[in-house]
C-alpha cells in the first residue's frame, strides 16, 4: 500500500505525480504485455529506448498536495490487444504547467529521443510548490524539485548500458498544530515545527546482455547509490546469471538456470546530541529454475539471505522460499497464479520519510532490518471478450519489524522550560504483524469512449503489541472513469476511499514519567476529483481539475489534515 502523504518522490519519472498510474495501466498492463525471464531470451534483441513514457492527456496532478493513492494489483497480460486500444504516442518533448489554488505552480518537462541509432537519451525536470499560505496547515507550505539525466545504449556488442543521474530537493513546513488551541509565538512555532529540507542526490548504472540465443550465457547488472545529504548512504548492487537450454520438450520453449545475488550498505547517520551513526549490511542469494509451456509458467527457488546491524552483536540468516507459478486455461483468456515467498529488507531513512515527512529525524538510529517470515499471493486474472479486465487475489505476509507510526515523546530535557510538549512529529515502533489482504481490480470498456477503473481491497492486519496497525486502513478503494467525448474532448472522475483507520492519541497531560496514549478512529477517506481535457490541436492540450469536490478534511495523519477543495488549469505542449 502506498502511504497517504506528501511523497518524497524516490524516481523522478518512474512517479511522477501528473499521470504515473494511468501511464501504467496503458503501456505496461494488458494492453503491452512485458517481457518476464523466463521469456527474455528467446525475443529479438531491439534497439534500447529511454526509459521515460509520456503522461496521457489525463489531468491527475496527484502529488501536488498531500493524497494517497492505492497500489493494488496491476491487470496481468493475459490476452492480446484489442484493435481498439490507445497507445501512447511517442514524442520528443512534452511539457505540462498550470497554477492551482493555494498549490502553485505545477511544472513537468520530460525529453525523450534518440541521438544515434544505439544512444538514448532522456531529461526530466519537475517543480510544484506553495506561493501561498495553506490555511489547513496553520498557516503552511512546501516546494518539490527534480532533475534527472538518463542515457540508454546497445553500442557495446552483447550488452545494453543504461545510466542516469538525479537531484531532489523537497521542502515541508506543515505544523501539525492547531493554533486556536495551542497559541504559539513565533519562538514557539520555530521550534515545535522548523522547517524540514530534504536533499538528495543519486545515480543508476545497469548492464544487461542483449544475446537470445538458447546455450548462451546471460548477464544482468546494476549499481545504485543515492545520498540523502546529512542523513543517509545507500549502495545497492545486483547481479543476475542465467543460461537456457533445450532440455526437453517444445523447442520453442527452453528450460532457464540462474542465480540472483544482491548486495546492500546502508549508512544512517544520526541527529541531535548523544545519537550515534548506523551502517547495515544485506546480502542475499537467490539460484533459480524456470520453465514455462504454452498454458504454465514455473519459478523455482530458494533465497537465502543475510544481514548485519552496526549496533546489534547479532548476525542474522534465513532461507525462505522463493516460488511462483502460473496456469494459463481457455486460449490464455484466465490465468491461476500463486508464490510463496519471504526475507529480509533494510528499512531505510530516505523510503520512510517519503511515506510521512513528519518523521522525527530523531529516530534514525532505530532503523531496523525487517523480516518477512512468511509471504504468499494467489489469485486469478480475466479477460472477458476483451472488454472486461479482472484480478481477485489475496495476500499474507507475516512480519517482523514491521514499522507502525505513533507520536514522538521529547525527552524532559529537550523542551524549554515553560513549554508543553506537542507532539506533532512520529516516531516509528516495530511490532509482529500478520496481514490478510483481499483484493478486487477491473477495468471495464463499456464503449470505445467509456472505461472505467475499479481497485478495492480489505485488510486485516493484526499487531502483537500495539493495539491496531495505526495509521493502515482496513478497507479501500478507487473507482476512476474516463469519458471522450470527442475527439478533442474529455472527460475523467476519481473517487478514493479509505475506512477503519487509527491513531494513537496523546491524553494532553503532561507527565514526564509517562505519557498517556488513547487509540482514536480516524475519519473515513472520501475524496472526489472531476477533471476535463480539451485538445486545441496535436501538440496543445488544455487541461482543468477540480479536486475534492467534496471540501473533506480528513487527516492522513493525526493533526495533519488534507486541503479541501482546490482548482487546477493549464496546458500540455507535445512537440
Amino acid at each position: 500500500m502506498k502511504r497517504q502523504i506528501i511523497i518524497l518522490t524516490l524516481a523522478l519519472l518512474a512517479i511522477t505525480a501528473f499521470a504515473q498510474h494511468d501511464e501504467q495501466v496503458t503501456v505496461e498492463g494488458k494492453y503491452r504485455p512485458k517481457v518476464n525471464k523466463v521469456n527474455k531470451l528467446q525475443l529479438t534483441p531491439e534497439t534500447p529506448q529511454p526509459s521515460y513514457n509520456f503522461p496521457s492527456t489525463e489531468v491527475n496532478p496527484m502529488e501536488a498536495k498531500q493524497k494517497f493513492a492505492l497500489d493494488l494489483e496491476k491487470i496481468s497480460p493475459t490476452a492480446y490487444a484489442a484493435k481498439d486500444d490507445k497507445l501512447v504516442t511517442p514524442t520528443e518533448n512534452f511539457i505540462m504547467a498550470g497554477l492551482g489554488t493555494n498549490l502553485s505552480p505545477l511544472f513537468l518537462y520530460k525529453h525523450n529521443s534518440m541521438l544515434t541509432k544505439t544512444l538514448g537519451l532522456g531529461v526530466g525536470v519537475k517543480h510544484n510548490s506553495s506561493w501561498v499560505n495553506i490555511k489547513d496547515y496553520a498557516p503552511s507550505g512546501y516546494m518539490n524539485n527534480a532533475f534527472e539525466v538518463n542515457l540508454t545504449t546497445s553500442k557495446f556488442t552483447g550488452f545494453q548500458l543504461d545510466g542516469s543521474v538525479y537531484y531532489k530537493n523537497d521542502m515541508y513546513h506543515f505544523y501539525g498544530i492547531n493554533l486556536a488551541e495551542n497559541p504559539l509565538t513565533e519562538e514557539q512555532i520555530a521550534f515545535y515545527a522548523p522547517k524540514i529540507i530534504y536533499n538528495k542526490i543519486g545515480g543508476h548504472f545497469g548492464l544487461a546482455s542483449s544475446t537470445t540465443r538458447v546455450g548462451e550465457l546471460s548477464h544482468d547488472a546494476y549499481l545504485d547509490y543515492f545520498y540523502l545529504i546529512d542523513r543517509e548512504h545507500n549502495i545497492d548492487l545486483g547481479y543476475s546469471l542465467g543460461y537456457a537450454e533445450n532440455f526437453w520438450g517444445d523447442k520453442s520453449h527452453p528450460q532457464k538456470i540462474g542465480v540472483d545475488l544482491g548486495f546492500q550498505y546502508d549508512y544512517c547517520i544520526g541527529q541531535g546530541e548523544n545519537l550515534f551513526n548506523v551502517d547495515r549490511i544485506l546480502f542475499k542469494v537467490i539460484p533459480f529454475f524456470e520453465m514455462s509451456d504454452e498454458f504454465y509458467r514455473i519459478h523455482l527457488g530458494v533465497r537465502l539471505d543475510g544481514a548485519t546491524h552496526g549496533s546489534e552483536e547479532e548476525k542474522l540468516l534465513a532461507v525462505r522460499p522463493d516460488l511462483t507459478g502460473s496456469l494459463f486455461v481457455l486460449d490464455k483468456k484466465l490465468e491461476f497464479y500463486a508464490g510463496l515467498n519471504g526475507g529480509r529488507k533494510l528499512l531505510r531513512f530516505s523510503d520512510i520519510v517519503g511515506d510521512n515527512p513528519f518523521l522525527s529525524p530523531m529516530c534514525n538510529p532505530s532503523l531496523a532490518i525487517q523480516k518477512v517470515k512468511l509471504g504468499f499471493d494467489g489469485g486469478a486474472r480475466t479477460n472477458i471478450m476483451e472488454i472486461v479486465d479482472l484480478h481477485l487475489g489475496v495476500r499474507y505476509r507475516h512480519t517482523d519489524k514491521d514499522p507502525l507510526f505513533v507520536y514522538h515523546i521529547p525527552e524532559a530535557n529537550s523542551v524549554p522550560s515553560g513549554y508543553d510538549p506537542i507532539l506533532n512529529t512520529f516516531d516509528m515502533v516495530y511490532d509482529e504483524t500478520q496481514l490478510v489482504t483481499i483484493m478486487v481490480n477491473a477495468r471495464v470498456r463499456m464503449r470505445n469512449s467509456l472505461t472505467a477503473d475499479l481497485g478495492f481491497a480489505y485488510n486485516s492486519c493484526k499487531p502483537t503489541v500495539e493495539e491496531y496497525a495505526w495509521y493502515r486502513p482496513t478497507t479501500e478503494g478507487k473507482l476512476k472513469l474516463t469519458y471522450d467525448y470527442d475527439d478533442k474532448l474529455a472527460f475523467n472522475t476519481t473517487l478514493l476511499y479509505q475506512g477503519g483507520r487509527y491513531a494513537k492519541v496523546w491524553d494532553g497531560v503532561v507527565d514526564w514519567q509517562n505519557f498517556n496514549f488513547t487509540a482514536e478512529k480516524l475519519k473515513d477517506v472520501f475524496d472526489l476529483s472531476i477533471g476535463a481535457d480539451y485538445k486545441v490541436n496535436d501538440q496543445i492540450t488544455a487541461f482543468a481539475l477540480l479536486d475534492n469536490v467534496a471540501h473533506q478534511k480528513y487527516q492522513l495523519y493525526y493533526n495533519y489534515p488534507v486541503t479541501g477543495i482546490q482548482f487546477f488549469a493549464g496546458v500540455k505542449l507535445r512537440f
